[in-house]
């Protein structure tokens, strides 16, 4: 008889989610990658989303000291974003 395991649906999910998340780019890693440098999707939309603040912020920054504001933290928190996912694929490249 073969044994079976099962998991929750909510674990199921997320797998499948962080198994997407970290597999290759092949667009990101097409145009900006390395010769045998391989650029995950997570990578990708945490650079995307910092280029994206960026835009809006230069965008938005003549508009309303209040929306430069606004901008300008949300710049702040995606280049955050950026490190931070660049220090977790290092110590997982590490491994």
């Amino acid at each position: 008889m073969k044994k079976q395991t099962t998991i929750p649906a909510n674990q199921a999910n997320f797998s499948t989610l962080e198994m997407w998340l970290n597999s290759e780019s092949k667009l990101f890693t097409t145009f900006f990658a390395d010769k045998g440098e391989s650029i995950s999707r997570k990578k990708a939309l945490a650079d995307f989303q910092m280029i994206l603040s960026l835009v809006i912020l230069l965008t938005f920054s003549f508009a309303n000291p209040v929306m430069t504001l606004i901008c300008a933290l949300w710049f702040a928190s995606s280049v955050i974003l950026v490190k931070m996912v660049e220090r977790s694929s290092d110590k997982e490249g590490g491994k």
